[in-house]
């Protein structure tokens, strides 16, 4: 049997608005009330947050603080947002956190840069095309997205991500596959599939044709490709990303952690 989807009170919300401290940022103080109201088991795991307009009748807070509230809260897999439909409480118990395969660091800071990505491509190629890049997925054919990476102030990296045919038809011409995607958390939201464990594997190599027209390289051009291997739970091949760096491009951390 299918379960009863609820819709939140504000009253739990509002009282923890009132409880929290004055001196925080807007969007971090309303994160925090949503954050006591779960832990509190006010709001349980399934139920659908109010809307975003009767938040901000409800608070002393314009739309774009909501936004931004529940923005990060989808970052720490407290809430879900799900298109057309509005947002819900996660069940922490069950929830597999976003894998994490690569970031960048600031050499001064050391503090985390979050990249942003620009989508250049989207096609079905042939997993014979690609040799031993692509060996390890038991089809014929993949998908492909061609994207560019970058961290504010410094050039890009190529990156060419390569996922299994069945998810192809939904994400291929779905807006979400666009700008700043993330392919883990599409995968896991929509077909259940979540990255159990990473391989990295890099080299000295010829950077690709492709790398070279979108990156403004003459080719030929010598660079690092590093590719990353993830697979599920039982060991099967759900993605492949290579990254193209040239010369003298920003180190890049590469990890194997969940947020």
């Amino acid at each position: 049997m299918q379960k009863t989807t609820t819709t939140l009170p504000l009253g739990p919300l509002i009282s923890q608005w009132d409880a929290s401290v004055p001196e925080r940022t807007k969007y971090l103080r309303l994160a925090d009330a949503f954050n006591a109201c779960i832990q509190t088991g006010d709001y349980a795991p399934g139920d659908q947050l109010p809307k975003e307009t009767d938040i901000c009748a409800a608070l002393p807070v314009g739309l774009s603080t909501v936004q931004k509230a529940l923005a990060q809260l989808v970052e720490k897999g407290l809430i879900v947002r799900r298109r057309k439909l509005g947002s819900f409480i996660t069940d922490l118990r069950d929830q597999v956190p976003e894998v994490h395969v690569y970031r960048f660091r600031d050499p001064a800071t050391g503090e985390v840069m979050m990249p942003y990505t620009r989508v250049l491509g989207v096609q079905r190629v042939a997993t014979s095309q690609y040799g031993a890049l692509l060996t390890g997925f038991d089809c014929d054919e993949v998908m492909r997205i061609d994207r560019l990476v970058w961290v504010t102030g410094y050039p890009p990296a190529f990156s060419a991500f390569f996922m299994r045919p069945e998810v192809a038809v939904e994400l291929q011409d779905n807006a979400e596959v666009q700008h700043g995607a993330s392919y883990h958390r599409l995968l896991w939201e929509r077909f259940g599939i979540r990255t159990a464990s990473v391989r990295h594997s890099a080299a000295t190599e010829l950077l690709s044709r492709q790398a070279c027209e979108h990156l403004d390289l003459a080719a030929p051009h010598v660079g690092m490709l590093w590719d990353a291997f993830e697979y599920d739970s039982e060991g099967r091949l759900q993605l492949v990303q290579r990254f193209e760096l040239p010369r003298g491009h920003r180190p890049m951390e590469l990890i194997e952690t969940k947020s």
